[in-house]
């Protein structure tokens, strides 16, 4: 899961299977939007980020993979068409977006690390001591709060609710004295001034959502067609048992020719794609008990009946 505070809220719980995805990113270039978008997923979690309308970031992550760039774009298309995913737009400021992706794409130092069995202050030395660029991540069940570092000095905070960054520490610090608060250290690579690439540029992004949208109707198709042979199967078996079942019965009661008229008249039943149930036998029991009354008489006929609507009901 990715880790971030949640910024200023400018949409929130949109259901990114029913929009055009397409069209949203490029509302937000025309739009000069700052911030990020953040998909959550039962797969993973997908984060876009703009930089006054250049998508200067995409990422997907799980337990088991980390895209970027155009692979992140098109994971968090295909996932969002699967239906059951969340999607926040935050906003935030130049500055504090570009924070944000060399956080994302830095290097996790240390992970997870339990602050009541850490000197926190200790931590803090130690960044300016080793001239550390990046971040301290810092969570609780609630709130996640970042303090970034550039060569080893602070620049500022960053918590739920914030656009940019900040110079006071208290929102920030209180997510620490949190019950079960944690830290990561994260560190950057390069310059971290070095001017994005926009990635609306290089890709196809109308194209991508196209072949998502695609993939996805092929996959439905394959998935309904796969659910109507195995109706069909079953449905096949079912006819056939209630055939061997009313054969078992025509045999009993009136021998061998009980058997063929019962072959007789199910060949005859006409179910028009149907299902075989007790209404669609109605016009079967009518024809066969008519046939029957050559070779036999109305007592063994109504038996035979009234046992194949018995043993009928039990297939059901």
């Amino acid at each position: 899961m990715i880790l971030l505070p949640r910024g200023n809220p400018v949409k929130e719980n949109i259901n990114p299977g029913k929009v055009n995805l397409a069209d949203a990113l490029g509302k937000m270039r025309q739009g000069k939007f700052t911030g990020y978008m953040r998909f959550d997923f039962p797969e993973g979690t997908g984060v876009f980020i703009y930089q006054e309308g250049r998508l200067i970031s995409s990422l997907f992550e799980n337990e088991r993979e980390h895209l970027i760039a155009y692979d992140g774009i098109s994971r968090t298309f295909d996932e969002s068409l699967n239906g059951n995913g969340k999607l926040n737009i935050y906003r935030l400021s130049t500055e504090l977006a570009h924070s944000i992706h060399t956080l994302l794409h830095g290097e996790v130092l240390h992970k997870g690390q339990d602050l009541q069995l850490i000197d926190i202050k200790s931590l803090l030395i130690r960044m300016r001591a080793e001239k550390r660029s990046g971040c301290l991540r810092i969570y609780s069940k609630e709130h996640i709060a970042l303090i970034f570092y550039r060569d080893g000095n602070p620049l500022g905070f960053f918590h739920d609710g914030s656009t940019d960054i900040e110079t006071t520490a208290d929102s920030s610090m209180s997510v620490a004295k949190e019950p079960g608060a944690k830290v990561d250290v994260l560190v950057t690579r390069g310059d971290g001034e070095k001017a994005l690439a926009d990635l609306m540029e290089t890709a196809d992004i109308t194209g991508m959502w196209g072949a998502a949208v695609a993939e996805r109707r092929r996959q439905r198709e394959e998935q309904e067609n796969a659910a109507s042979k195995t109706l069909e199967t079953k449905e096949s078996d079912r006819r056939q048992k209630t055939q061997e079942l009313f054969q078992s019965f025509g045999m009993a009661h009136l021998g061998k020719i009980g058997s063929l008229l019962v072959d007789k008249e199910f060949d005859k039943l006409k179910l028009n794609g149907g299902q075989i149930s007790e209404s669609a036998l109605d016009d079967f029991y009518a024809k066969l008990g008519k046939s029957a009354k050559l070779v036999a008489g109305p007592s063994k006929i109504d038996k035979m009946l009234e046992d194949m609507k018995k043993g009928f009901k039990g297939l059901s």
